[in-house]
């Protein structure tokens, strides 16, 4: 029987294969070597690689204290300091600067946290202070300081800031309670039960404030007496356009109104119900809308032009006066009617271009930025109502 060579490859057909010549032994010898060569090789690469993986993981406990930023997650070292740049905000007057590209489109309370607001608030003693205004202040901010909500601050300064944050003005001097509620002004007719049936408090919370110095709830309060009501809450007086009346109708089935002192004013259907922004920059230098400030203060210089959101027709061009003949509220301000249920309001321009009765194109220039010496400077508040209520300009705005 012919011995089978242990090089030759295992067949069913051995005849159909050329058979295979032995290796020689020194052949052999060195593809063996080669092999080893290789897997040392590949054995140092092996453990370089899990040596610096190694070095990668860094226990929490063995990082420096002063190494790491306040953006770092626990037990992971910062790679890239200058990160930094991109996450840090910029601060001015104390708080972080809107930026225009990632502004929030939903109101938010700074500190929303109510009970951290009033942790705050209670270290403080029980007394009413006095804070002067100063440059970038805005009615959030000043709530933020001392821990209360901006109602409070709103409602405690009826007399200065007829419940408008926009004539908040550096030197002003408002009232500071020690925690959530309002101030009150004794007017004739009020009383200890009347001002607790207003306000939405049981009487013996005023009464049993040790700031109000009263003795029961059937004690008589002096006109100009200060009251303090804590946890008091009531409406925010929101400043009122001016609200068309229909007279008449033109031959051409034009409706005619009378609005305020423009007498009147013919107000076709000229909106289209797509709105373009009114002013150059498209991001906020003062308040967001929210349930106190009913629009947008939306950024500017002094003197830069306001456009008409939506072609309409000019229903109020002038000065927002009281009965006294004093500029209030909205300073000098442009109403826009676009026939369509929606108005347009611009308010705190320096200069207007326009008069009542006009028709004005989407994107006219209407009037020039100004200011009515608010401590973040020259903006444009800019409103949107629909059938008379506020509506939040984010959500039509491009």
């Amino acid at each position: 029987m012919k011995r089978r060579s242990r090089y030759e490859l295992p067949s069913q057909d051995l005849r159909a294969l050329p058979k295979l010549q032995p290796r020689r032994p020194q052949h052999a010898a060195l593809s063996l070597s080669r092999y080893l060569a290789h897997f040392f090789v590949l054995t140092i690469l092996v453990g370089a690689g899990l040596l610096a993986s190694a070095r990668l993981i860094v226990p929490a406990n063995a990082e420096p204290e002063g190494s790491r930023s306040p953006f770092s997650l626990p037990g992971v070292r910062e790679i890239n300091r200058s990160i930094r740049a991109t996450i840090e905000p910029a601060v001015i007057g104390g708080l972080p600067e809107a930026n225009p590209d990632l502004i929030q489109r939903d109101f938010v309370l700074p500190g929303g946290d109510s009970s951290a607001l009033a942790g705050s608030a209670s270290k403080r003693p029980r007394q009413l202070n006095t804070y002067s205004v100063v440059a970038g202040d805005t009615l959030f901010g000043i709530a933020l300081k001392f821990g209360l909500t901006p109602e409070t601050i709103l409602w405690s300064n009826y007399k200065t800031l007829k419940d408008n944050p926009d004539l908040l003005s550096i030197g002003q001097q408002l009232i500071i309670p020690p925690e959530n509620g309002l101030i009150v002004d004794v007017e004739e007719g009020d009383t200890i039960d009347g001002l607790a049936r207003r306000f939405r408090v049981p009487p013996e919370r005023i009464v049993n404030e040790p700031i109000n110095g009263l003795r029961d709830i059937n004690q008589p309060l002096r006109i100009g007496q200060i009251i303090y009501v804590p946890g008091g809450e009531r409406e925010t007086v929101i400043w009122q356009v001016p609200k068309p009346v229909e007279v008449r109708r033109t031959t051409a089935g034009v409706r005619v109104y009378r609005v305020g002192v423009c007498g009147e004013v013919a107000i076709p259907p000229l909106g289209t119900g797509t709105f373009v922004w009114p002013a150059n920059r498209r991001y906020l230098s003062g308040y967001n809308f929210s349930n106190v400030h009913p629009g947008l203060d939306i950024a500017g210089r002094l003197g830069e032009p306001i456009y008409a959101s939506d072609a309409g027709t000019v229903i109020y061009a002038g000065y927002s006066l009281n009965a006294a003949g004093r500029p209030v509220g909205y300073g000098q301000y442009v109403v826009l009617d676009h026939g369509n249920g929606y108005q347009t309001l611009y308010a705190h321009a320096s200069r207007l271009y326009v008069q009542c009765g006009q028709q004005v194109q989407r994107g006219a220039v209407i009037a020039a930025i100004g200011s009515v010496g608010r401590s973040t400077g020259p903006h444009l508040h800019y409103e949107i109502r629909y059938g008379g209520r506020a509506v939040n300009p984010w959500s039509l705005l491009p």
